[in-house]
């Protein structure tokens, strides 16, 4: 699994908007892990997230690739 947790979401929907494969969605007004196998472990919804919600497990997790400048 590698979205592990979704602890102290405000519901502004901002993981649900930046995820590329549609995993997040939203359920009375916080966001939940609904298609976990599907998720590509870009850390876009973790790194979106404006109060840290979101917790990606380091088992299966990648590294965040950043671009050179």
């Amino acid at each position: 699994m590698a979205i592990s947790d979704i602890s102290g979401c405000i519901g502004c929907t901002t993981c649900v908007s930046v995820c590329p494969t549609d995993v997040i969605r939203m359920q009375k007004d916080k966001a939940i892990i609904k298609y976990v196998e599907d998720c590509q472990i870009c850390h876009l919804c973790r790194l979106y997230c404006p109060v840290d919600a979101i917790t990606i497990t380091a088992k299966k997790s990648i590294p965040v690739v950043v671009s050179w400048r």
